[in-house]
């Protein structure tokens, strides 16, 4: 298994119905985060999956849009719902966006995803470039502080070789016919994703610990 983009996108097609049996719920701490937007605000969903927070957002007058990697996924989200206006395929570190586009993005169960240090860095760039002046950004991500995944951080490093970094990690995905998916994972130290953020020009107005994974709020200089 290669450490890319591709194969993530590859796994999270392959299980995309499967996986949408037990995601239909919308994050804690994103139903927190809507609470920021008025109805017809725009909010842009990246890593939106099979659409588990994007509904919510719609369900409540906020116009969304929705980007995945995964067509799998894409796939999903408009066979659930007729009211989401646009969705899109593509990838979160190159916005196919237009600058000050938004009013808010989240981009939740994301960035733990992409592979390299610099995707990361630069997928948040993108958001700040596609946000407006004022505008807010939700991120999280898996925390390393779990100690539940030693052995899929020691299957990672067999698996990856000379091209694993601390915290890569394979998680399996079991399907109903017996195939097994592994799906990569960064997790974070606390430390490391405070020097994420801190490579952006976002300010940080909330940074929090969730359900064992490491938020932030950022905002977009007005």
């Amino acid at each position: 298994m290669k450490k890319s983009k591709t194969s993530v996108k590859n796994v999270y097609d392959a299980i995309a119905e499967d996986f949408d049996i037990t995601r239909y719920k919308p994050w804690p701490d994103t139903i927190r985060f809507a609470e920021r937007f008025t109805e017809g605000q725009h909010i842009l969903d990246l890593g939106c999956g099979n659409g588990r927070d994007l509904r919510y957002f719609e369900e409540r007058g906020i116009k969304v849009t929705g980007l995945d990697i995964s067509a799998g996924q894409l796939k999903v989200v408009s066979q659930r719902s007729d009211s989401i206006p646009y969705i899109i395929q593509g990838d979160v570190a190159n916005l196919p966006f237009k600058d000050n586009l938004a009013d808010g993005a989240i981009c939740v169960a994301t960035l733990h995803h992409l592979p390299e240090p610099d995707q990361r860095i630069n997928a948040l760039k993108e958001v700040y470039r596609c946000l407006k002046p004022g505008g807010f950004c939700l991120v999280g991500v898996w925390a390393a502080e779990q100690k539940k995944f030693k052995e899929n951080i020691g299957l990672a490093k067999q698996e990856f070789q000379h091209d694993w970094e601390p915290g890569d990690m394979l998680l399996d995905w079991k399907m109903p016919d017996g195939r097994i998916f592994k799906r990569y994972y960064h997790l974070f130290s606390e430390k490391e994703f405070d020097d994420m953020l801190a490579e952006t020009d976002f300010e940080i107005v909330d940074r929090f610990y969730s359900c064992d994974n490491h938020y932030a709020i950022l905002k977009k200089d007005s």
